[in-house]
């Protein structure tokens, strides 16, 4: 792939002016290949991943921008020790107690850490060694699948989450299934008071309104909505407020 490209100053030139992105702390490696761009490299956190391929996406004469950043983990982990909290917190999740639920560590050894019968469907979980979650199997609906994405990003260790699972049977998915697992990953969020929180979702951009009680909150919450897949977009319109009902400046 070429390093110097008309269309890769053009790409940088988008991300540069993109508030969220970073390049300075964070670099971004750009390759082109035809009019298909590739990033990699680790950014700051989920907000700075997405929106970095939302500015690329947008350049003209790029048809398709391919994902390999990473976030940078919070908390460094081993491979292992986030399969073991990515498996922990399914574990935990009332949502996923009738699935068969097996892990593959780092030396492709099966545990199965659940098997119920009979089984809604299965979720398996692996982790590469640069800490990128894989989540494959059957799950029964959009929200599950959801949910089980929203989990394993929440994990500090994570640095990227492919999810791979099925929904069997299929269904159709709309502005109302990703609204509700937005809203539903705010509930869950215990580091987040979500309750006034107004969430909105129009062909799949989610627009986050009303009050919340810290800058530092606001950013959560936002973080959540962009966890959720299918989410193209996400307008921050949250306000920081005092226990007083004060707006903060």
């Amino acid at each position: 792939m070429p390093t110097s490209h008309p269309l890769i100053d053009q790409v940088r030139a988008a991300l540069e002016v993109e508030p969220r992105v970073n390049l300075h702390r964070y670099p971004i490696r750009i390759e082109i290949e035809g009019d298909v761009v590739t990033l990699s490299g680790t950014v700051e956190d989920i907000s700075a991943k997405r929106r970095a391929v939302l500015a690329a996406s947008g350049v003209q004469g790029v048809r398709e921008v391919i994902d390999e950043l990473r976030v940078a983990p919070s908390t460094p982990m081993g491979q292992d020790e986030i399969l073991v909290h990515v498996r922990d917190a399914l574990y935990a999740e009332p949502a996923f107690c009738d699935y068969r639920l097996v892990t593959i560590n780092h030396k492709q050894e099966r545990e199965v850490a659940r098997a119920p019968e009979p089984s809604r469907g299965e979720i398996l979980v692996t982790v590469e060694a640069d800490g990128r979650v894989i989540l494959g199997g059957t799950v029964g609906g959009l929200a599950d699948r959801r949910l089980a994405g929203v989990l394993a990003w929440w994990v500090p260790g994570s640095t990227d989450v492919r999810n791979d699972l099925q929904v069997e049977p299929p269904e159709e998915d709309n502005d109302g299934e990703i609204l509700e697992a937005v809203e539903l990953a705010l509930e869950k969020d215990h580091a987040v008071d979500h309750h006034d929180i107004t969430a909105g979702c129009k062909d799949a951009v989610v627009t986050l309104a009303g009050g919340i009680p810290t800058g530092a909150q606001r950013r959560l919450a936002e973080h959540d909505a962009w966890y959720v897949d299918g989410v193209r977009d996400v307008h921050n319109e949250l306000i920081p407020v005092d226990p007083a009902g004060d707006f903060r400046s």
